[in-house]
C-alpha cells in the first residue's frame, strides 16, 4: 500500500506542475499585446511584401514582418509600450507611425503607401518650390535673389514656361535686355499663345527701338519696333515711334499709317496735336 500511495503522490505532483505551467503561460500572454493591420496604395489596392518594422521606443528592440497577398500583416508577441512602426516597399514612400500598446490589447491599423516620385517629378517639385520663392523675393524687392530663384527653377524644369516669363521680366527690369529676350523667347516657345509673354517681348523691343531712335540709328530702330509691333500691336506708342521712324526714313505712306493708328488709340494724348500736324504735312507732300 505504501508504494501505491507514493505513485499517486508523484502523479499528483506532476499534474500540479502541469497546471501551474499553464497558468504562467496565460499570465505571459495576458501581459503581451497584439497588432495587426492592412497596407494599401492610395487607390485602396492591397500591397504585398511590404516590410513592416516595429521598434520598441523604450528598449530599442526591433521586430519585422511582411504583408501577405491581401496586404495584411500580424504580430502577436509584442510587449506593452510605445512603438515606431515603419512600412517600406521599393518604389513607394516609406510610412512611419507611432503606436502605443497596452497589456492584453489588440489593435488594428490601416496604412496607405504613396508611390515614390521619379527623378523628373522630384525636379518638377523642387522647381515649383524655387519658383514660389522667386515670387516672394520679387515682392520683397530682392531682385537679384529672385532672379537666381527663377533661374534655378528653369534649370530644374526646362519646360517651366512661367518661370521663364518671370525670369525674363525681372532681367528686363534690371536692363539686361539680351538675357531677358532669351528667357522670354523660350517662354513663348513653350507657350505660344501666352499674352503676358507677348506683351513683355513687345515692351522689350519697344525700349530697344526707342533707345536706337534716340541714337539716330533709324534702320536698327525700325527692326526692333517692327518686332515690338508684331508681339503687341495694340500698344499705341509703338505706332507712334514707327510713324516717327518711317517719317525719318522718308516712307511717307508708312508714316501716315502708323501715326493715324496712334491717333485712333490716343486721340487725347499730349502728343496728338503734334502728330496731327505731321500727318497733315505728310499728306501735302
Amino acid at each position: 500500500m505504501k508504494k501505491q500511495s507514493i505513485k499517486i503522490g508523484a502523479l499528483g505532483l506532476g499534474l500540479f506542475l502541469l497546471v501551474s505551467g499553464l497558468g504562467i503561460g496565460q499570465q505571459e500572454e495576458e501581459q503581451q499585446a497584439r497588432l495587426e493591420g492592412k497596407i494599401m496604395d492610395v487607390e485602396q489596392k492591397p500591397l504585398a511584401d511590404v516590410e513592416v518594422q516595429f521598434k520598441n521606443l523604450g528598449t530599442g528592440q526591433l521586430m519585422t514582418v511582411k504583408s501577405n497577398k491581401k496586404g495584411d500583416f500580424f504580430i502577436r508577441t509584442l510587449f506593452p509600450g510605445k512603438y515606431l512602426l515603419t512600412a517600406a516597399k521599393e518604389g513607394y514612400v516609406a510610412h512611419n507611425v507611432e503606436v502605443e500598446l497596452e497589456a492584453g490589447s489588440a489593435q488594428r491599423i490601416t496604412i496607405n503607401l504613396a508611390k515614390a516620385l521619379s527623378a523628373e517629378q522630384k525636379n518638377q517639385q523642387e522647381a515649383f518650390g524655387s519658383f514660389q520663392k522667386g515670387i516672394e523675393l520679387a515682392n520683397e524687392k530682392k531682385l537679384d535673389e529672385a532672379t537666381a530663384a527663377f533661374r534655378t527653377a528653369t534649370e530644374l524644369n526646362p519646360n517651366f514656361a512661367e518661370a521663364y516669363i518671370n525670369l525674363g521680366m525681372l532681367l528686363f527690369q534690371q536692363m539686361k535686355d539680351d538675357e531677358a529676350e532669351k528667357a522670354l523667347l523660350k517662354a513663348l516657345e513653350l507657350k505660344p499663345d501666352e499674352l503676358k509673354t507677348k506683351s513683355a517681348l513687345g515692351n522689350l523691343y519697344f525700349e530697344k527701338g526707342r533707345t536706337l531712335l534716340e541714337a539716330d540709328k533709324i534702320d536698327e530702330a525700325l527692326e526692333q519696333l517692327k518686332l515690338s509691333y508684331s508681339y503687341n500691336p495694340e500698344y499705341s506708342f509703338t505706332n507712334y515711334l514707327l510713324g516717327y521712324a518711317h517719317s525719318k526714313k522718308g516712307n511717307k505712306e508708312e508714316a501716315i499709317k502708323y501715326f493715324e493708328a496712334f491717333l485712333a488709340k490716343e486721340p487725347n494724348s499730349s502728343q496728338a496735336p503734334q502728330v496731327k500736324e505731321i500727318v497733315e504735312s505728310l499728306k501735302k507732300q
